[in-house]
């Protein structure tokens, strides 16, 4: 329930929308510490601090140093905080509190809710043109559009109010409604096979074109996986298509994917100076954090800091220019302007660390458990599609990223051996060995 609240954003909507004490909306991820504190005081077992927890440590040092050392260090340290409580302080209570199958299970299924109801709204509120209504702060909109025939649509976005990034948490939760799908039966498999279209329905109202680039990366390592089979993703692609002539204006902008890479690749005439605004915007904000980072390329100019230099970096780098302070579009790009090589080293350990976890978690249970099987290789392509999207996105929103890597890392610890199990089994083979007869 709690982790279905999160991920629909209540806390945030409840204190925007109805006026809600910041504190009261944020005791609602607090909560998770009763189930810990159960686990740990009444039922006697410990703490979990795996690995992943240390190296998440040695994250926020980095970005806490990189913070100091920057021009507004007051700043940085505040977005250091929020990832230190929506981020890593979430994701370690996640994963002292699933601690079986079923826990991370049950845990799937609630953000599978909670998409299903995101993806609900925005339907709802597209078939029946209600784009004045915001539905309580569940259906928030971010932008217009107008199509080559001069009609209008409006971009929805959900509980986030930010179209690409509503996207982005929608584009998750579709391997892992699959994988509901796959391992349920009756009733329930045909309600998550629903459910798997409604958030996709959802996602593609926000129209946003980063969101289907990560859905054709991630389908090859669906097929490597065996998570689908050559005829789900031939019926993957005709729904798209039948999605596409249902919304047209999404259909230009999946159509204008090709292009703009076309002109980015020097391939047409003009360059990038033909792509469309929004390209050639996101280029120059990406161009720009690169510039930091050569400025700057060990401990980063400090967290939030890449959008502060962005009109100095802007003017260097040309292109589109955007007035005022921009974010640099990119997760990587940004933890290497703001927190130079060793934030990023520390990013990348902490991510090599979950997705070996998944991989061995992965091939373990593919003869073991087919429903734990499922449930990992939705969560790993759910990892991959966040990573994608965030080639096109900055860092906002952490509490979204930490809580589905508490989740893999608690997939992963779940289907684990413990150590002295691997110890003993090595122990009893070798004395087998030795005690078997020589030929």
């Amino acid at each position: 329930l709690l982790l279905g609240l999160i991920y629909l954003n209540v806390p945030a909507v409840a204190v925007r929308e109805f006026g809600v004490p910041f504190a009261v909306g944020a005791l609602i991820p607090v909560l998770l510490m009763v189930p810990v504190l159960h686990r740990v005081l009444i039922k006697g077992e410990p703490l979990r601090f795996p690995l992943f927890l240390v190296l998440a440590l040695v994250l926020l040092i980095f970005h806490a140093l990189s913070a100091l050392g920057g021009i507004r260090p007051h700043e940085s340290l505040a977005i250091v905080i929020d990832w230190a409580l929506e981020g890593v302080l979430l994701a370690a209570l996640i994963v002292n509190v699933l601690r079986s199958k079923e826990d991370v299970i049950a845990a799937v299924k609630a953000l599978v809710m909670a998409g299903f109801v995101m993806g609900a709204v925005v339907i709802i509120q597209q078939l029946s043109g209600a784009t004045d209504n915001n539905f309580m702060g569940f259906g928030q909109l971010d932008s217009a559009m107008v199509s080559d025939s001069g009609q209008l649509q409006t971009r929805l976005a959900g509980p986030i109010g930010e179209t690409n990034r509503f996207a982005q948490i929608m584009a998750v939760l579709i391997p892992l409604a699959a994988a509901l799908a796959f391992i349920s039966t009756g009733a329930m498999r045909w309600f998550y096979w629903l459910a798997t279209l409604v958030i996709s329905g959802g996602m593609a109202l926000a129209f946003s074109r980063g969101a289907v680039v990560a859905l054709a990366l991630a389908a090859p390592f669906a097929l490597a996986f065996r998570f689908i089979k050559v005829r789900h993703v031939a019926l993957g692609v005709f729904g798209a298509i039948v999605l596409l002539a249902l919304l047209p204006h999404y259909a230009e902008r999946v159509v204008s994917i090709g292009q703009v890479a076309v002109q980015s690749l020097g391939l047409s005439p003009g360059g990038l100076r033909n792509a469309d605004g929004a390209a050639r915007g996101r280029m120059t904000e990406m161009m720009a954090a690169g510039l930091v980072f050569v400025d700057h390329p060990i401990m980063g100019a400090g967290p939030g800091m890449a959008q502060v230099h962005y009109p100095k970096y802007a003017a260097k780098v040309g292109g589109k220019v955007r007035p005022g302070t921009r974010r640099s579009h990119n997760l990587f790009l940004q933890l290497a302007a703001e927190t130079g090589l060793l934030g990023l080293a520390a990013f990348f350990a902490v991510l090599g660390v979950v997705v070996v976890g998944l991989e061995r978690a992965r091939r373990r249970q593919f003869h073991r458990d087919r429903e734990m099987w499922a449930i990992i290789c939705g969560l790993e392509l759910a990892l991959i599609i966040s990573l994608t999207t965030s080639l096109f996105l900055h860092a906002a929103y952490v509490r979204y990223f930490w809580l589905l890597m508490g989740l893999c890392v608690a997939a992963s610890a779940v289907t684990s051996i413990p150590v002295l199990v691997r110890l003993l089994s090595r122990m009893l083979g070798e004395t087998m060995v030795r005690l078997r007869p020589q030929t």
